[in-house]
Order: structure tokens, then C-alpha cells, then sequence
């Protein structure tokens, strides 16, 4: 009887092998595929700093614009507020003086013109124009005798 209680008992340590072999075959898979989501949560992990990183860092550069582009607008403030002063110094100014009486003054007055760079000279006539076309000047004056 031995004999048969050893290889009943052989069985029993065999199906006993079987069964946490097949336990430790689920236990693998279950660990791998925990492994695996590790993984994918890592990677996650470290694309979500790597996007809070970006986000930052843009956020910066959106800043940085900001505040140039708030002093080039100061800047423009300043001068316009500056031309405006200036404007309204010069018609303080030009409302102080008398104004010049002229023959038509509720006329605007012509604009004035530029002084020539060089003075014109008179061209003396020529043969196809006639002498009463050409400009003359008023005859010069004899001594008396």
C-alpha cells in the first residue's frame, strides 16, 4: 500500500505543481500588464510636464510682448501728449498777437509763396517775337541840358 499512497501522493505534489504554475503564469501576465500602464503613465506624466513647461515658457514670452508692447504705447502716449502741449502752445501764441490788417480780411489769406533759389533774369527778345510782345522796361531818363 505504500506504493500506492506514493503515487497518489506524487499526483496530488503534480496537479499542486500544475496549479501554481499556472497561478504564477496569471501572476506574470497580471505584472506585465501593470508594468505596462506604469509605463504609459510615466510617459504621460512626462508629456504633461513636458506641456506645462511649454505652456510656461510661452506664458513668459506672451508677457515679455505684453510689456514691450505697454511701452511702445507709452512711448506714443507721451509724444502725442507732448505734440498736443506744443499745439496748443502755438495757437495760445498765435491768438496773442494782433492780427495784420489787411484790404480783405474775411478772405483767407494766399498761401505763402517759397523765395526762388536763384534770381530770374529778363531774356532779351528774339527775332520771331515781335519788339511790342517783348517785356520792356520803362525808358531810362536823360539828364536835362
Amino acid at each position: 500500500m505504500k506504493l500506492n499512497e506514493l503515487k497518489k501522493a506524487g499526483a496530488k505534489a503534480h496537479r499542486e505543481l500544475q496549479l501554481a504554475e499556472c497561478r504564477a503564469r496569471t501572476l506574470q501576465s497580471k505584472a506585465k500588464a501593470a508594468k505596462a500602464l506604469a509605463g504609459e503613465a510615466r510617459l504621460k506624466y512626462k508629456q504633461a510636464r513636458k506641456a506645462a513647461k511649454q505652456a510656461k515658457h510661452l506664458a513668459l514670452a506672451a508677457e515679455e510682448q505684453a510689456r514691450d508692447q505697454l511701452r511702445v504705447w507709452e512711448k506714443a502716449r507721451k509724444r502725442l501728449g507732448k505734440a498736443l502741449k506744443k499745439l496748443a502752445k502755438t495757437k495760445a501764441g498765435k491768438a496773442q498777437r494782433p492780427a495784420r490788417a489787411t484790404a480783405k480780411s474775411s478772405e483767407a489769406a494766399p498761401p505763402a509763396r517759397r523765395k526762388p533759389s536763384a534770381p530770374r533774369v529778363q531774356r532779351p527778345a528774339t527775332a520771331s517775337q515781335p519788339q511790342a510782345a517783348a517785356p520792356s522796361a520803362p525808358p531810362p531818363k536823360l539828364p536835362s541840358p
